[in-house]
């Protein structure tokens, strides 16, 4: 006898299989997704350096601030020859970076707090020295940086909590 069709059996294992990829599917991309954020991170550490790098050149010294301050908000949103300040719209001085980076909060384990700022990128200096803890959802091997709070310096990027 020739039936067509599938057997109850048959039919579990299709949809078991389905499930399996949708399921192996979503975690792929979910990693991708925080793989994404954290280059982004990296890539805003990376441009902030090089604009406070500019700051230095022509300002012989970096933005002072004495407390941890969140940088890309309301206060730190722009570099210019003045430091940071709130906006770039009125400045006639020679701008560093007109958007300062705010961090992609998705993901983060509020482990970093300026002020009353979670998941921020906390910028403190001093007129030879810098330092900007920020934190990432995954080590990053290539770097040498780990899942959670990292450092960058003027003259570095390390694992761990800025000293």
């Amino acid at each position: 006898m020739n039936k067509k069709g599938v057997t109850l059996i048959e039919g579990l294992i299709i949809a078991g299989i389905i499930g399996l990829m949708g399921t192996l599917a979503a975690i792929a991309l979910n990693s991708a997704r925080e793989r994404a954020r954290d280059a982004k991170r990296l890539a805003d550490i990376t441009r902030v350096q090089a604009a406070l790098e500019l700051y230095f050149n022509e300002a012989n010294s970096y933005p002072i601030l004495d407390t941890a301050t969140a940088l890309g908000q309301s206060g730190t949103a722009c570099l210019s020859t003045g430091g940071f300040a709130p906006s770039c719209d009125a400045i006639k001085a020679t701008v560093f970076m007109k958007q300062v980076p705010s961090t992609p909060a998705s993901g983060l384990n509020n482990l970093i707090v300026c002020g009353d700022v979670t998941n921020a990128y906390c910028y403190q200096g001093g007129a030879d020295k810098y330092k900007i803890q920020f934190e990432l959802e995954n080590d990053n091997p290539e770097s040498g940086l780990k899942k959670g709070i990292n450092c960058a310096t003027e003259s570095k990027v390390t694992a761990g909590a800025c000293g």
